[in-house]
């Protein structure tokens, strides 16, 4: 699967990249600039992240950041399996 899964989140760039060692597990990862890379025996998961500036709501303003993941190499059941996994771990960490 290589179709981007596009998102967006109320969290900046660094505090995105420090929730990210949860949503990939014990996979290898390495960070480029606003970019993951995860490694596996699966493929690549690839994360770019985008700062879009801060939403504003009422007397709030929340910061707002663009997530497209990619799974390279990855089944569509695998891909899948992945994307419940980061869910899980970053809607607890309060991003995803």
């Amino acid at each position: 699967m290589t179709k981007a899964i596009v998102r967006e989140v109320q969290t900046t760039v660094s505090q995105y990249l420090r929730e990210i060692p949860g949503a990939l597990g014990h996979m290898d990862y390495e960070i480029r600039g606003n970019s993951v890379l995860g490694h596996s025996d699966k493929g690549t998961v690839v994360i770019n992240l985008t700062y879009q500036g801060e939403r504003h709501l009422g007397s709030l303003d929340l910061p707002l950041t663009q997530v497209e993941i990619m799974c390279i190499g990855y089944t569509d059941e695998q891909a899948e399996s992945f994307m419940k996994h980061y869910d899980a771990a970053m809607f607890r960490a309060g991003g995803g």
